[in-house]
This record gives structure tokens, C-alpha cells and sequence, in this order.
């Protein structure tokens, strides 16, 4: 089990579309946290004490997407160029491959948004400096920031992990993990007043959303609601995986 964890963590960190992820994300949160929101920002909006804890969960909320992308190549991948076969052959179970791609798409979401939470409010720093502006006092609660931020970018790379296994088709889950939560979410919010909460992606992104900071009881609400999605869809996932033909 220890070597399959091994060889999928290497996989995943040998190809460049990961780094490629990488790097989009952060040059998309450098962007607009660094110079929208950093060195272009007005008086009264640097003077938020809030402001740099908006700039983590805005950052997980809109880049932690993009990370997601990697855990869904690194499966997509294999069926695209057919070489599942050489990974199924290489346990003698294939519960095996599926908690070892599991583990370590979690080790890449928790690292990578890790990485965004800080490197978010950091952008904003650097680029009021360049300005010559001042940065008024800010409220960070970190413990509570890290693990809603953590929750939200391992959500959505879960949603991704699901989505490739259950498809099978690469640009089937890319299309569907993009158009559920900009369309489909969009329209059944619209005509559904009463769910949104509990829709998948909206209710991941709540997770992070900054008035859920100092809420528990609404965070611990919506963080259920995504467990439970994800478990019925790993369930799902899973059987499929373990009964269907390789291809």
C-alpha cells in the first residue's frame, strides 16, 4: 500500500501540467490580490480589518478550482492514454489503486491550499507596499482560517477525484466539473430558492465564505453537507471502479 501511495505522489509531482496548475493559480491570486487588491486598492477598503482573511477564502474559493484540475489529470490521464492497465496490474487489488490516488490527491489539495492561504494575504502586503499605502490593523484567526480554507480546497479536489472515476472520460469530467457549479448551480439556485445551501459546490464554498469564519454551527452545517455528498459519491465510484472492465 505504502508503494502504490509512492508511485501515485510521483506521478502526479513527474508531470508538468501539475506545476503548470501550479502556477496558473497562483498567478491568477498574484493578480488580483497583489496588484486588485493590494497596490489598486482605495483607502477604505485597505482599512478593513477583515481584509486579509477575505483575501484567503477568496483565493481557496477561486483558485482552489484550479488546483482541483490536477488530481483530475492525474486520472484522466490514464484512461486518456490507457495506461490504468499498467497501474491495476501492479497491485494485486484495486481498492489499492483507488485509496492510493485518494491519498494522494489529498496530500496535493491540503498542501497546494495551504500554500494559497498565506500566499494570498502575502500578494496584498507586497503590493500596498509598492503602492506606498498603509495597511490598516487586521483581525486574523488563523486556526479557523486554515482548516475552513484546508476543507474547501480538499473539497473540491475530491469533487474533481470522484467526477474523473466515475466518468472515465477526461474531457467528460472537465466539462461536467466546470459547467455544475457556473451553470447547473447557477440555474437550480435560481428556480430553487430554498437550496442553495445544499448544493455541492455551493455549500463547499460556503465553507470558506468569511462570515462562516465565526460561525461554527453554520460551518459545521455546510462542512456535513459536503461529507455527505462526498461520501455517496466515493461509495458510488467506488463500486463502479472495483466492478466495471478496466477501460
Amino acid at each position: 500500500m505504502i508503494a502504490s501511495m509512492k508511485s501515485e505522489l510521483r506521478k502526479l509531482l513527474s508531470v508538468r501540467s501539475t506545476y503548470f496548475i501550479i502556477l496558473i493559480a497562483l498567478a491568477v491570486v498574484g493578480l488580483f490580490a497583489g496588484f486588485g487588491d493590494g497596490f489598486r486598492a482605495d483607502a477604505g477598503k485597505l482599512h478593513d480589518p477583515t481584509l486579509l482573511t477575505t483575501e484567503s477564502t477568496s483565493a481557496i474559493v477561486f483558485a482552489g478550482l484550479i488546483l482541483a484540475f490536477a488530481g483530475l489529470l492525474l486520472v484522466g490521464h490514464e484512461y486518456r492514454y490507457n495506461t490504468i492497465m499498467y497501474t491495476l496490474t501492479s497491485t494485486n487489488r484495486r481498492a489499492k489503486v483507488l485509496f492510493a490516488k485518494f491519498v494522494a490527491i489529498t496530500i496535493f489539495a491540503l498542501a497546494t491550499s495551504l500554500l494559497l492561504t498565506f500566499f494570498s494575504p502575502l500578494c496584498t502586503i507586497i503590493g500596498t507596499h509598492l503602492a506606498g499605502k498603509h495597511l490598516g490593523p487586521q483581525h486574523f484567526e488563523l486556526w479557523p482560517l486554515i482548516w475552513h480554507c484546508l476543507f474547501c480546497g480538499w473539497g473540491y479536489a475530491m469533487y474533481a477525484f470522484i467526477l474523473v472515476f466515475t466518468l472515465r472520460n477526461q474531457v467528460g469530467a472537465i466539462v461536467t466539473f466546470l459547467l455544475i457549479p457556473l451553470i447547473g448551480e447557477s440555474i437550480l439556485g435560481g428556480i430553487f430558492k430554498s437550496i442553495p445551501q445544499y448544493l455541492p459546490f455551493t455549500a463547499v464554498q460556503a465553507v470558506a465564505s468569511p462570515t462562516n469564519l465565526g460561525n461554527h454551527t453554520t460551518s459545521v452545517h455546510e462542512a456535513t453537507v459536503v461529507l455527505v455528498y462526498l461520501a455517496v459519491g466515493l461509495l458510488v465510484s467506488t463500486i463502479l471502479f472495483l466492478r466495471r472492465d478496466a477501460n
